[in-house]
């Protein structure tokens, strides 16, 4: 039986859906009174729930600008989260455990239930599952500091990839496409898990962070999809530099 949570940790975890799914827009003020008026905690939650936002790296605390805000997601912050999340996967490929026998039908219980989410657009579950997918494989290495480093850079890749798909919404069809390879990309990881073929995961499971990246750019440089809030310059950069092996 799961030990029951916490009023701060249910809080927490409304509040993080929050942000990640951008109705708490980035670069928005989040403060006690709002943690009061919105979600009913006492003063004593609030504070630890804005605590720990600070220590996941979700919200930062301004003193010059008066108050605590959720992060932005700017050029800078995005180039960041595609760098570790190319850190964390092709470290992943080399040091997850293939004899970790229960993994690969533990991916295809996520896979089956990510499909379904896919089928909805429910982008919150769906990036949801795709974090639990990918942190099942890192729970395999057995290294708790890597575990908290990736399990952080995956949050933040699910706020990123919400604000893509609902970009995406402007090209149903290149959005379905971009599910289809995800989908696909996951089953071959799963195959490789089971058969304990580490070469092919040391280049699958980068290159399907990549896709990430890739919808970057493309919505960048689609003239179909309304206009992005980061400087069109960071298509080139991700073009270029960022998808350097």
């Amino acid at each position: 039986m799961e030990p029951r949570l916490t009023q701060t940790d249910e809080a927490l975890q409304k509040i993080r859906s929050r942000i990640i799914d951008l109705t708490m827009a980035p670069g928005s003020r989040i403060d006690e009174p709002l943690l009061l008026s919105d979600f009913g905690l006492g003063r004593t939650p609030a504070r630890e729930a804005i605590n720990r936002l600070v220590a996941e790296g979700f919200v930062n605390v301004l003193p010059n600008r008066g108050g605590t805000f959720v992060r932005k997601l700017d050029l800078e912050e995005i180039g960041q989260i595609v760098v570790a999340h190319q850190l964390a996967e092709n470290v992943l490929g080399q040091l997850c455990n293939l004899d970790d026998e229960s993994m690969a039908d533990d991916l295809m219980d996520i896979q089956n239930r990510y499909e379904k989410a896919v089928k909805k657009l429910d982008y919150l579950l769906i990036t949801a599952l795709n974090e639990d997918f990918h942190l099942r494989i890192h729970s395999s290495m057995g290294n708790s500091f890597f575990f908290d480093f990736a399990q952080s850079t995956h949050r933040h890749v699910r706020r990123l990839n919400v604000h893509l798909y609902k970009l995406e919404s402007a090209e149903p069809q290149a959005r379905d496409e971009q599910f289809s390879r995800n989908l696909r990309e996951h089953e071959l990881i799963i195959d490789a898990v089971r058969k304990k073929d580490r070469s092919v995961l040391t280049s699958l499971l980068p290159q399907h962070a990549r896709g990430t990246q890739d919808r970057l750019v493309r919505i960048l440089q689609s003239k179909s999809v309304p206009g992005f809030s980061v400087e069109t310059r960071l298509a080139d950069m991700l073009a270029s530099g960022f998808s350097k092996e």
